[in-house]
């Protein structure tokens, strides 16, 4: 016990001199009109990393930029590789990207034998079908493709909102787990809106409140799930300068078919470490 909080005290001073040594560079920088040029990004969230290579260049002025790059992801559950393209004009951004995905631990389930859309697929379920330890229960492979409008909307120094919709066609074995999105869909296309108010200061980052409606197909329709909860980033501070510490949190109350199965409830959470690096 004594050990355990002597690590504990002993990690948070360490962050806390990482973050006093490098205090020049805001903690909500994250949240301000990113740069133009060449960089590396590595993403890092407890079960898996990812790699992403993009380049960034103003068009017709400061106020508008082009974005395009490539990225390889590598995790617990599956592995995918994307290209994309972004062009931000004043607060909209309109984007593509294209992907394919591999997929080690898919889950997929049989129709309900009274009319349900799933058999077996509640977060208990799947926690006995895939097991921390040992093999997945399934493999899928397919490709994507994924179209989104963002708007972002500052209101003042302190508050800034941003809005999302998109589009993805995915072509995944029917009734299959996302990962991703923690929730069950089959192939066709899945529609994303996404709401977040974030207030932020340069001392210490942003946090606010995050709704989100996913439009799934399921057996021939598409039905809409909406889930609730926040998020918070900070400049952590383990560099120099351009690292981030992400957190999100979605939850759906009552629905034992939402949700990350290794959490025991209806919720969807996650913790990324991001290092940005100009090339």
């Amino acid at each position: 016990m004594r050990r355990g909080l002597a690590l504990l005290i002993g990690i948070a001073l360490v962050l806390a001199a990482a973050a006093a040594a490098h205090a020049d560079q805001p903690r909500d920088y994250m949240l301000d009109r990113s740069p133009t040029g060449d960089f590396l990004l590595m993403d890092y969230f407890g079960t898996g990393g990812r790699l992403t290579l993009q380049h960034r260049s103003p068009i017709y002025g400061a106020a508008n930029d082009a974005t395009i790059g490539a990225s390889t992801l590598v995790s617990y559950a599956l592995g995918q590789s994307e290209v994309f393209a972004q062009l931000r004009v004043l607060f909209l951004e309109v984007g593509g990207n294209l992907g394919y995905r591999a997929t080690w631990r898919n889950l997929s389930f049989a129709p309900g034998t009274h009319g349900e859309y799933c058999s077996l697929c509640d977060s208990a379920a799947r926690r006995a079908r895939d097991p921390v330890f040992g093999m997945g229960p399934d493999t899928d492979r397919f490709g994507y493709a994924e179209a989104h409008a963002q708007l972002y909307a500052p209101f003042n120094d302190h508050m800034v909102f941003t809005s999302l919709v998109a589009a993805r066609l995915e072509d995944c074995k029917p009734r299959s787990y996302d990962w991703f999105y923690a929730d069950i869909h089959d192939a066709g296309v899945v529609g994303r809106f996404e709401n977040m108010l974030l207030f932020k200061h340069r001392n210490w980052g942003g946090i606010g409140p995050y709704l989100q409606a996913m439009f799934l197909p399921r057996a021939g329709v598409h039905q809409t799930e909406w889930a609730f909860g926040f998020n918070a980033m900070t400049r952590l501070g383990l560099v120099k300068r351009d690292d981030l510490l992400f957190l999100t949190f979605l939850m759906r109350p009552g629905d034992a078919y939402y949700g990350q199965h290794a959490y025991y409830s209806p919720v969807r959470a996650l913790l990324i470490y991001r290092m940005t690096l100009t090339l």
